[in-house]
């Protein structure tokens, strides 16, 4: 696989692991839905299966503000009484138009919603006025919905389920299309599986047509300024926040002296650096009172998870300790590793720095925004012990 189209294959592939993360565990939603759609579109529509696929993965890249994980929400009626869920396609769809070669994916997931008999969202789109590519997705999404029924259901359960929805939420050729798909080779006790699930999806990724990249002018930065742009969309308080940090971090390297290679190296993990606080509940996040024991393990947990999105990522594995390592402290007390002076990276210690400023400076939920110069005061004050004083010397001369 070039390298080019292996760093954008990879990174769809984190970004849709990062929209599946639901406290401490992964829910492989975009995965299973982009592995289902794919297998079906080999039957009928071969030439679109690449693009299906990445439907399929970031089908749900629009309800990334929702209070819980989109696979809570499994009654359709009450999707119309949710502005977030019933906005979901089109705003998908407008982010998935950011990224140059899935334009035809983004058709799809504005469609993905929309019922056979016209009972759907967002324009009550009717039989074949439906992009099939969305037609696939729906059935593929209500797939992976029934197989999170407690008790599980098998594979006849599920057969009833979807045939109790024939002609109204799907056509009859997608039902037999689904079944079809079920039953060739097993398929149905390889996809019902999480754990198989992660082990299929590198092997579709393989056998894909590439996604055509020639006339693509995405670079690494611009493609992580579109992840941090879904990131900051899970709060509105965060909107520019991962942004901003990255720019931070990027002036307070240049006032350092580092090299300009390795500056934009450490914006490009900064612009990354929250990817894990998605598996972290609003309710935690937007607390404004201090945090329980178990919040606060939680809380701990998304540096963690973000370096294992970032890691997935062949071209930026260099940044992984960079961009998980923003809330370690210089005196070791803090998190995930404890890492202490210099053993904290030196991208990482710059971050914890930006990172603060920003969040100073910004309106949050637990605490009044304060002034830049009093920000200043504050990493001056705990220079030494949370932030490494060369660093803090940089960012009060360019911030």
């Amino acid at each position: 696989m070039k390298i080019k189209t292996r760093f954008f294959t990879e990174l769809m592939m984190a970004l849709a692991l990062m929209m599946d993360l639901d406290e401490n565990r992964k829910l492989y939603h975009g995965w299973r839905v982009g592995i289902l759609a794919e297998k079906m579109a080999q039957k009928i529509l071969p030439e679109y299966r690449t693009q299906i696929f990445y439907a399929g993965l970031l089908h749900d890249i629009g309800a990334i503000s929702l209070e819980n994980h989109v696979t809570w929400y499994i009654d359709q009626k009450e999707h119309f009484k949710n502005p977030i869920l019933l906005k979901h396609p089109e705003k998908g769809a407008k982010v998935i138009r950011e990224i140059e070669p899935l334009s035809i994916a983004a058709d799809m997931i504005m469609d993905h919603h929309e019922y056979w008999d016209g009972s759907g969202y967002p324009h009550g789109a009717k039989g074949n006025a439906i992009n099939i590519g969305g037609q696939i997705l729906r059935i593929a999404d209500t797939f992976d919905l029934l197989a999170r029924v407690k008790p599980p259901l098998d594979f006849n359960g599920i057969k009833t389920a979807l045939m109790g929805r024939r002609g109204s939420e799907f056509s009859d050729l997608m039902y037999e299309l689904m079944i079809a798909t079920l039953e060739e080779d097993d398929f149905f006790d390889k996809v019902i599986s999480e754990k198989a699930v992660s082990e299929i999806l590198p092997k579709v990724v393989r056998e894909l047509p590439p996604v055509d990249l020639s006339s693509c002018k995405t670079d690494v930065e611009n493609a992580a300024k579109v992840f941090a742009q879904v990131i900051d969309a899970k709060h509105s308080y965060t909107a520019g926040h991962s942004e901003r940090v990255a720019s931070y971090t990027y002036e307070i390297a240049k006032g350092m002296g580092i090299e300009e290679k390795t500056a934009k190296r450490y914006e490009i993990a900064a612009y990354l650096h929250d990817a894990g606080k998605v598996a972290v509940p609003k309710s935690i996040l937007d607390k404004p009172s201090s945090l329980t024991l178990e919040e606060f393990k939680l809380m701990k947990r998304h540096p963690v998870y973000t370096m294992e999105i970032v890691s997935m990522i062949s071209e930026l594995k260099d940044l992984v300790l960079v961009a998980g390592g923003h809330h370690e402290r210089y005196d070791g007390f803090g998190y995930p590793e404890g890492l202490r002076g210099e053993n904290i990276p030196l991208g990482a210690r710059i971050m914890a720095v930006a990172d603060s400023f920003d969040a100073m400076t910004s309106l949050r939920p637990y605490q009044k925004s304060r002034s830049r110069r009093e920000a200043k005061e504050e990493l001056a004050r705990n220079a030494g012990s949370q932030f490494d004083p060369v660093v803090v010397k940089a960012a009060v001369g360019v911030l």
